[in-house]
């Protein structure tokens, strides 16, 4: 018998690993500092993966200079990250930030960024925790610097479980930079990863 060649579709299928690209898409107010946004499977677990280029070329992502205000296109409509969803993301136990290039700016850079997610869709300019189901999942507690991580990991005892919520995921300002700004520079990673429910047997 000859040997038989297998399609990448059906060869990831009977692995039980899927790397799709585009599955989690981003609002129009911050959708053209996306990078790449990765949804990729392996068994059960789903690891969701966002590249962020806040000094794009193509937009201009700016920051207010008031806390917890949304990060995003001034006018520039919803600015999520992206959406998680039970389906696609899994139910969320872990999710990390990592700094790869410091924000900067003509005069007042956003340096300190948090992660927030709610329930509701919110353009720049929103106050982020007066956000319907809004939760503050990482706090960076100052300026990034290259390399840093920050994450969070649902476990016993812990304050909030993203479970099954289907929550948007936004940039939003740490700590008032001095005044308004457009980024000029910043690239962060952001990761979730979650477990899909297994099928019933």
């Amino acid at each position: 018998m000859g040997n038989r060649r297998l399609g990448a579709r059906r060869l990831n299928s009977l692995m039980g690993t899927l790397a799709e690209d585009n599955r989690n898409t981003a609002g129009p107010g911050i959708k053209d500092a996306i990078v790449s946004s990765t949804v990729h499977r392996q068994g059960n677990k789903v690891t969701t993966s966002i590249s962020i280029d806040l000094g794009t070329s193509k937009a201009a992502i700016a920051s207010k200079n008031t806390l917890h205000d949304v990060i995003g296109v001034d006018g520039g409509g919803s600015a999520y990250l992206t959406q998680l969803t039970p389906a696609i993301n899994g139910y969320i136990t872990y999710a990390e930030m990592v700094c790869l290039e410091v924000p900067t700016a003509a005069s007042n850079a956003c340096t300190d960024i948090d992660l927030r997610l709610s329930s509701a869709e919110a353009a720049y300019d929103a106050d982020s925790s007066g956000l319907a189901g809004t939760v503050l999942l990482i706090e960076a507690g100052g300026a990034w610097a290259v390399g840093e991580v920050d994450h969070y990991a649902v476990g016993h005892g812990t304050a909030h479980d993203i479970g099954a919520d289907n929550l948007y995921v936004y940039l939003v300002v740490g700590a008032a930079p001095g005044g308004d700004d457009t980024f000029t520079g910043g690239k962060y990673v952001i990761t979730f990863e979650g477990y899909l429910v297994p099928e019933s047997i």
